[in-house]
């Protein structure tokens, strides 16, 4: 395989980002994608899966930490929690400061990536692969679930990869899909989904997410995230089968009980769930609703098939 010196992602129409690398860490094609830890003139060390940045030494808590602390302090006390797309581990790290969280499944596709972060991501995962509470599965996500009984779980955190063609999460942004996470999802439960990127030019893959979602939960709530190392607005959806107050009277106070933050705060709560109207606006027009009953898949970078 030839070594790369830079990376070229796709970000939207008629635009794309290079990173330039400093020094290949590992750069491997596993059986589910292209693996890649390089270090970065721009953002340090970075985690790259089929070409597209993961995450970055210089900014993940600004992904890892809206990604989990709102949904776990919304909902208030879970205690038995999914993870798909254990990955770095950064996800696990953020979920165990949390002394409500009694277990945690953490699953992977893919054995080398989570093996890799292990390896040379430390400062992502802070040993959390090896905390009691975390049991470590590889294997697909829909197994996992198949598995499970109904409502197993308070919890549910997908932090997947992008649905980008012949990648191991096309067929996870589907009604289908989502109908098996909540028939394991408790009823007081809340699921959080790594949910892409909001273009303001290009609302296309925000609107599909959202109508998609709501074909299988009647509430769903809108965080974003500016995160440099990926050039955009990123956003995480909740959902429920219920619906839940997005600012807890006491969120200061469950918020205080946490060590080692770095930007998570009320404030910033606040931020991450203030969209401008004009987004909002965007946001409201219906998408298309994949169903997973057909061929048709939402893609990232491209129009669906």
């Amino acid at each position: 395989m030839r070594e790369i010196q830079s990376i070229h992602e796709p970000l939207g129409q008629g635009i794309s980002v290079i990173y330039e690398l400093d020094e290949i860490i590992v750069d491997i094609e596993t059986p589910h994608q292209r693996l890649t830890i390089a270090e970065t003139p721009a953002y340090g060390r970075a985690l790259f899966l089929d070409g597209l940045i993961q995450s970055s030494e210089a900014d993940e808590c600004l992904w890892h930490e809206p990604l989990i602390h709102p949904a776990v302090l919304i909902h208030g006390e879970p205690k038995r929690v999914l993870v798909g797309g254990a990955g770095e581990g950064a996800s696990l790290r953020e979920l165990l400061r949390h002394r409500c969280i009694e277990s945690i499944v953490a699953v992977d596709l893919d054995p080398a990536v989570v093996n890799a972060c292990r390896e040379h991501l430390p400062d992502w995962h802070q040993g959390s692969f090896d905390d009691p509470r975390v049991e470590l599965r590889f294997e697909d996500v829909q197994a996992t679930l198949a598995e499970a009984a109904d409502g197993s779980f308070d919890l549910i955190v997908l932090d997947i990869t992008d649905p980008v063609d012949e990648g191991p999460s096309v067929d996870l942004f589907t009604v289908r899909f989502f109908t098996e996470v909540a028939r394991v999802l408790a009823d007081d439960g809340i699921m959080v989904l790594q949910a892409g990127e909001i273009d303001p030019h290009d609302m296309r893959v925000a609107r599909t997410v959202n109508s998609t979602l709501g074909a299988v939960f009647p509430w769903s709530c809108l965080l974003k995230s500016y995160v440099p190392s990926f050039h955009a607005l990123w956003s995480v959806r909740l959902a429920a089968k219920r619906s839940f107050e997005r600012e807890p009277a006491d969120l200061a106070q469950r918020i205080a009980k946490l060590d080692g933050l770095r930007m998570y705060d009320l404030e910033g709560h606040r931020a991450l769930l203030h969209v401008p109207r004009f987004l909002a606006d965007k946001l409201a027009e219906p998408g298309k609703i994949v169903t997973g009953e057909t061929d048709a898949r939402l893609f990232a970078f491209q129009g669906e098939s």
